[in-house]
């Protein structure tokens, strides 16, 4: 009886011996299932924080660019303005700041100097707006607890003093011009349930070497054409059309008895190409020959229309010519006269697509469609003989764009035209107005900021010869006087993210 107890004993003790291996066992994995969690939380949590970081990197380098392409149009719009003040000695009658190409220069130097000054100054401005919003949490989403906040905005590449970061000193401002770009360093903390993790990243803004195009020259001078006292309307739409040959004028011409300005009538199969070899070859100029033709496309085109290099000639064609207004979107330094009325129902677009200067000359223009993507290209409207009733309509959209001026004799045109004009053409870029009144009419562009765009887009010319010049029509040698034109400023903004 005594054995049978003993053995229960112990069985019993065996038993108490396995459930306490078994508790101990249970015990290691739920510690280590509990640190797996732990750990597998953490990296989530900074899994998010980094991707919040990455939204505020995304966030703020969007709106630094965006800030950078105001900026510059600003200073476009800015240069533009102060290069004016030079046409406006030009025209003044005390001349002495700008009467010689010394004065010029050294004007133009300046103003592109205190340009790259301007531009710097905005960005350091903008730079510190941002630094005042340090540390301020902004929350992406309201359904999580992630969120971001920039903590720092340094420059990089230039020594400096918080000093004169804030007040914009012009003591930084000319070390970052002599630099010629500025690095800008920001970091960007993300959080997520109290994980943080901060993101650096570096932008980089190129300043142009110079905010002015020397290529592209408004011209204002005194005009000294053959003989005459300027220029009229008339030396473009001639009353009496030429009857001398080509070959007959440019060998007086070659002779030296030939008058300016030389207008010659071309023929039956005769080719414009033919005539501008020999003139070349003669050691003439192109540009001084106004050449009236039968046939746009039997005279001037080759085996196609494609590229029409007219090397600045002057080509006069009759308004019924249909080779001529289905091909004016092929011309290449050509002057394209056409003696009449253009009127088509379709759009007239991408003239100037070679690139290449070009000039149209019209009495009166009637558009059914729209004109876009007008680039390198004087369109000029002179008006009829008589009256002030020609019609200068576009019944679509009207864009001038880069290296292009709408030229209009504004006394000529119908009121009402001027008046829809002036409400609906958009002019952006290096795109201009110029136009002539002999008696003292303006125009104005109305709607939207239409003094400022007025002041910015729109010239008036002081006499017809300039008003001419100006736009690509020269009746024989015209002495200038270039300005230079600002154009767009390709900023080359870049910006890398370290992790």
């Amino acid at each position: 009886m005594k054995s049978i107890k003993n053995e229960k004993g112990y069985a019993l003790v065996v038993v108490l011996l396995l459930i306490v291996l078994v508790l101990g066992i249970s015990a290691t994995f739920i510690s280590g299932s509990l640190n797996n969690a732990k750990q597998e939380k953490t990296v989530d949590l900074s899994n998010q924080s980094v991707a919040a970081a990455e939204m505020g990197i995304l966030y703020y380098s969007t709106d630094f660019e965006r800030s950078l392409d105001q900026i510059k149009q600003e200073v476009l719009n800015q240069t533009r303005l102060e290069l004016d003040k030079i046409v406006a000695c030009l025209y003044a009658g005390n001349k002495d700041a700008c009467d010689t190409s010394a004065e010029r220069t050294a004007w133009e130097q300046n103003i592109d100097r205190q340009m790259k000054q301007l531009y710097v100054k905005k960005i350091l401005i903008k730079i510190n707006e941002l630094i005042k919003i340090n540390g301020t949490q902004t929350a992406p989403f309201t359904s999580t607890q992630s969120n971001y906040a920039p903590q720092t905005w340094k420059l990089m590449n230039v020594a400096y003093t918080p000093s004169e970061l804030q007040t914009v000193s012009n003591v930084l401002v000319d070390r970052i011009v002599a630099k010629g770009k500025l690095e800008v360093k920001m970091d960007v903390k993300g959080t997520s349930m109290s994980s943080p993790k901060t993101l650096n990243s570096l932008f980089t803004v190129n300043i142009p070497a110079s905010f002015l195009n020397k290529g592209e020259v408004y011209n204002v001078g005194q005009e000294i054409i053959a003989g005459k006292e300027d220029a009229a309307y008339q030396d473009v739409f001639k009353l009496t059309p030429p009857t001398q040959s080509c070959d007959a004028l440019l060998t007086s011409v070659i002779a030296g008895t030939a008058r300016a300005p030389f207008e010659c009538k071309m023929t039956g199969d005769q080719k414009l190409a033919t005539f501008i070899a020999k003139v070349t070859a003669a050691g003439k100029n192109p540009m001084d020959f106004w050449v009236h033709v039968d046939d746009f496309q039997r005279n001037v085109c080759t085996s196609n229309c494609n590229s029409i290099d007219f090397l600045g000639t002057n080509v006069v064609v009759k308004a019924t010519d249909a080779g001529a207004s289905s091909n004016m979107n092929n011309l290449v330094n050509g002057n394209l006269i056409i003696n009449g009325t253009l009127t088509t129902g379709q759009n007239m677009n991408n003239l100037g697509k070679n690139m290449s200067k070009q000039t149209i000359v019209l009495k009166e223009m009637y558009i059914g469609g729209n004109i876009k993507n007008l680039f390198y290209t004087n369109l000029m409207i002179l008006g009829k003989d008589t009256g002030e009733d020609s019609r200068l309509h576009v019944v679509g959209q009207f864009q001038i764009d880069n290296y292009t001026h709408l030229c209009m004799d504004i006394d000529r045109i119908l009121p009402a035209d001027l008046e829809r004009l002036a409400a609906t053409i958009e002019v952006t870029n290096s795109g201009r107005i110029i136009y002539y009144s002999a008696v003292g009419k303006t125009f104005a562009l109305t709607g939207l900021d239409a003094a400022n765009r007025t002041k910015l887009y729109v010239a008036k010319a002081a006499s017809y010869g300039e008003f001419l010049n100006n736009c690509g029509i020269g009746i024989k040698s015209t002495q200038t006087v270039p300005i230079s034109s600002p154009v767009v400023i390709d900023t080359d903004f870049d910006f890398e993210v370290d992790y």
